[in-house]
Order: C-alpha cells, then sequence, then structure tokens
C-alpha cells in the first residue's frame, strides 16, 4: 500500500489539494478561503492543466519559468494574507512557500543544483502547507463551535481615527 502510495504521490498531492481547498472553501473563514483560492488557482489548478500539455515533469521543463513565477506570485499572495490573518498558521505556509520561490532564485543562480535537489526544494514544502492547511482548518471549525463567530482579519494599524469635528460651529 505504502509503495502504492508512493508510487502515484503525485496523483495523491493533487486530489487532497483540490479535496482540502474545496473544504476550505466550504467550512472556512474568510482566511481559509483566500488560501484555498491562491493554493488552488495559482498551485494546484495551473500545474494539473499544463500536465495535460507537457509530457515531462514542469519544474524541469521549458515552463519551468512559468512555474517560478507561480510560486513567486503564490509567495507573495500567502504573505499578504498571512499579515493580516487573525490565524497563526498563514505565517507558516507563507514562510513554506518563499523557500520554494528561494528555490527557483537559487537555480537562477547556481547552475550546478542537481534535478533532484532542486525538487525537493521546490515540491517539499507543498506537503507542510497541505498539513498545515488542514490543521488550520481543523482549529478554525473547532474554534467557533467553541467560541462562535469570531474575527477573520487583523485591524489595520495603518487606520487613523480622525477627530470628529465639534458639534454646533458651522
Amino acid at each position: 500500500m505504502l509503495d502504492l502510495l508512493i508510487e502515484y504521490r503525485d496523483e495523491a498531492q493533487r486530489v487532497v489539494s483540490l479535496l482540502l481547498g474545496l473544504a476550505m472553501l466550504r467550512w472556512g473563514g474568510a482566511p481559509e478561503r483566500a488560501i484555498a483560492l491562491v493554493f488552488l488557482g495559482i498551485i494546484t489548478v495551473p500545474v494539473i492543466a499544463t500536465g495535460f500539455l507537457v509530457s515531462e515533469s514542469l519544474i524541469l521543463s521549458d515552463l519551468g519559468v512559468l512555474y517560478a513565477a507561480l510560486d513567486i506570485i503564490a509567495a507573495i499572495a500567502f504573505v499578504i494574507i498571512a499579515l493580516n490573518a487573525n490565524r497563526n498558521y498563514p505565517l507558516w505556509i507563507a514562510g513554506f512557500q518563499l523557500v520554494a520561490a528561494a528555490a527557483h532564485l537559487v537555480r537562477g543562480f547556481i547552475d550546478s543544483i542537481t534535478p533532484i535537489a532542486y525538487a525537493v526544494m521546490v515540491i517539499g514544502p507543498s506537503y507542510f502547507q497541505l498539513m498545515l492547511m488542514a490543521a488550520g482548518l481543523y482549529r478554525h471549525i473547532q474554534r467557533k463551535k467553541h467560541y462562535g463567530e469570531y474575527r477573520s482579519w487583523r485591524p489595520s494599524p495603518n487606520k487613523i481615527a480622525l477627530p470628529s469635528a465639534p458639534e454646533g460651529r458651522g
């Protein structure tokens, strides 16, 4: 059974990504839905779509630049979500995405990186991201059951309360 899972780990990861993303869209709060949309829309769906077009691995094909661009865009989106979400786990998801994005930059500067090391640095973080997404969704559901509705986003520190105009002048 384990051999079968290891052999088809790419397909298993895609199925888990889709199912978990749909679960986050259904039962998650605003940060969970945002994370799911980024993970599905920028990471999972393009990889599945290009898998039909390219017979070899996407990260090692001519479309590797596209894959790098998508990872960098996802990293920016995850950082924005993490800095504004009223949750801790998006920070970890953003951190793992930054590792994947940095791997593309390393490959651009160093030609002698082995394909297996590059693949591990780019693909490996997504397994941890999926675990964090599942744990974050579970914690959100538990917190909502226990405490009820709670704030999804942190209050913005950039908002400045303007003093109200004194009444009676005019």
